[in-house]
């Protein structure tokens, strides 16, 4: 699967509740995760940390902090598996991690730097054009970065395509992917300001919108995200990328229908690598109360992605929602 957007999954609202059935609550203050590099490396503040239960359905999510850091509240005592994801980033070992009742929390976990395959800004979010209009000198620039883009050398390559712009100032190209790297480097004003530019001088860049929507993922910015995604389809054939990303943001705006027909369009499309686009329809579904639909898609993902990271979380979370409408069948049929 290729590209991912800020959180490559969607939360199971409705079955993580379901998970914290644990008798009397007992509450920590704050649990804090640190996320930990062999080679002691900088965070991407677009990393994201995952609580999940004893079923494995995930119950909280968090961006780290430029100190590699993400903190949750509230958290019930309890054994809880521990998933760093994002862009370029995955966990390093087995981070099972038992939480008591405590004040605050210290839990540390190994991570580990991943080919470009699952993140929430995948290799889409970068263009390479050529522009007769463009002078050389700039052109160059650009070409350097990307080659410097390709290796993940985000400093070197920020540093050649801010020479691109001084020489060009008219390079909504380079803008763009200048936006994309300060996003991967986590300096997410100066990625903003880089791309409102990159749609200034070109309001046909569709790249330039949807790299503007991740951002506003990062700042939980959904119907703007939502809005700017919309935007992006209206210029021309959406990749696989940007309708993952334009699901999620529909079900964090709860347009529940709007998601299923973004998964549905993608699936009757045969765009590849789509399967992700079945958690975002089973996620609608599931709010909506409509659980069969839900299990439904479901089955349909793991059918269509058998060895994907989350089948294991799949897997638990069709086992308690039939439950959950096995409960319901016998309560109606009681009545």
């Amino acid at each position: 699967m290729t590209g991912r957007m800020l959180l490559p999954f969607l939360l199971f609202v409705g079955v993580a509740a379901a998970q914290m059935d644990r008798g009397p609550v007992q509450t920590v203050g704050r649990v804090r995760v640190r996320i930990v590099f062999p080679d002691q490396a900088p965070c991407n503040t677009s990393t994201r940390v995952q609580l999940s239960g004893n079923s494995g359905v995930p119950l909280a999510e968090g961006s780290v902090t430029g100190e590699c850091t993400a903190e949750f509240f509230d958290v019930p005592p309890g054994r809880y598996r521990v998933t760093v994801t994002g862009s370029d980033v995955a966990n390093g070992d087995e981070s099972d991690v038992e939480i008591g009742s405590v004040i605050v929390q210290e839990v540390e976990v190994k991570a580990r730097r991943k080919a470009d395959s699952e993140g929430d800004m995948s290799s889409a979010a970068f263009i390479s054009v050529s522009d007769l209009s463009v002078p050389t000198p700039a052109a160059k620039e650009f070409n350097k970065a990307n080659h410097l883009i390709a290796r993940q050398d985000w400093p070197n390559a920020t540093k050649r395509l801010q020479k691109a712009v001084a020489m060009y100032p008219n390079y909504a190209a380079a803008y763009n992917n200048l936006g994309a790297a300060y996003s991967r480097m986590g300096s997410v004003a100066d990625a903003r300001s880089a791309l409102q530019q990159a749609i200034a001088l070109n309001d046909h860049l569709a790249a330039a919108y949807v790299n503007l929507a991740r951002v506003d993922f990062l700042e939980k910015n959904f119907p703007d995200a939502e809005s700017l995604l919309d935007k992006a389809s209206s210029l021309g054939p959406p990749d696989v990328n940007q309708l993952k990303l334009q699901a999620y943001a529909q079900v964090m705006d709860r347009h529940f229908d709007q998601a299923i027909d973004t998964a549905h369009r993608a699936h009757s499309s045969q765009i590849r690598a789509h399967a992700f686009l079945h958690l975002a329809a089973a996620n609608a579904y599931e709010q909506e109360k409509k659980i069969g639909d839900s299990i439904a898609e479901l089955q349909t993902y793991l059918s269509e992605a058998p060895r994907a990271s989350q089948a294991d979380q799949v897997k638990k979370a069709i086992t308690t929602l039939q439950a959950q409408l096995a409960s319901a069948r016998e309560e109606a049929a009681s009545k």
